[in-house]
């Protein structure tokens, strides 16, 4: 009797574990394929080195320094315009010079500029790019480098500055000490020391007084942003 009850047990116990619920097995989780786009820029072409008309050499220095090759530089120009409420004005894209992208724009643009500007011609950082994006280097015709700001329309509206207002206060600033213009966009500018001021900190008061943002964006202090001048040999003014 011991034995059967025995028996009956251990078929029961089989029977419960048959019955369990059998855990479906887990899945893992597939990772969609990561999708990197090259972005292709547009290279300038044959028509437009034409219509540029520049030196072949000077194309093909910037380009060796760079790493790059030429990209169309486009100036915005305000052009007369005929319609039928009579003549008005609009704006559109001219071919202005040539740019290339690069990490190296600093030694670039002070490499070339001497070479370039003997012969009539200006080159400058024309984007300030962050990480491992890389800045923007652009040629243009000209001779002073007070151009470069004309070209990029560098103004600051929250200031009520335009391009010749800020013209006008860096030619002030020569008398303090010699620099040239390296690069600008549409609300910045960055120029190189000829000569540094004997007196950086009231210098970097003034640039504070004319372009606040200046002090916050490049160092947080003026004097961290005086020391900073004088080490790097040059200076920005930037308006947020």
């Amino acid at each position: 009797m011991v034995i059967r009850y025995g028996i009956f047990l251990a078929v029961l116990s089989l029977l419960a574990f048959a019955c369990k619920e059998e855990k479906p097995p887990e899945l893992k989780k597939v990772q969609p394929p990561v999708v990197v786009f090259n972005q292709k820029h547009p290279v300038l072409t044959s028509e437009q080195r034409a219509e540029l008309d520049f030196p072949a050499d000077i194309l093909s220095q910037v380009e060796l320094a760079a790493g790059a090759e030429a990209e169309p530089f486009f100036e915005t120009v305000v052009v007369k315009a005929e319609n039928l409420k009579g003549e008005t004005t609009v704006e559109r894209e001219q071919l202005a010079g040539f740019s290339v992208r690069t990490r190296s724009s600093v030694e670039t643009v002070d490499t070339l500029s001497g070479k370039l500007r003997a012969r009539g011609f200006l080159i400058f950082r024309s984007s300030r790019n962050y990480g491992n994006v890389p800045d923007r280097v652009t040629v243009v015709k000209g001779n002073s480098s007070y151009d470069i700001l004309k070209r990029q329309k560098t103004e600051s509206i929250n200031f009520n500055l335009d391009t010749r207002a800020i013209i006008a206060w860096l030619k002030e600033q020569q008398t303090q000490g010699s620099f040239v213009i390296v690069g600008a966009g549409p609300d910045w500018v960055e120029a190189r020391f000829v000569k540094q001021p004997q007196n950086m900190l009231a210098f970097a008061k003034k640039i504070y007084v004319f372009a606040p943002d200046t002090v916050s964006v490049e160092a947080g202090t003026l004097e961290k942003l005086a020391r900073k001048m004088t080490r790097t040999n040059r200076f920005f003014l930037i308006w947020d």
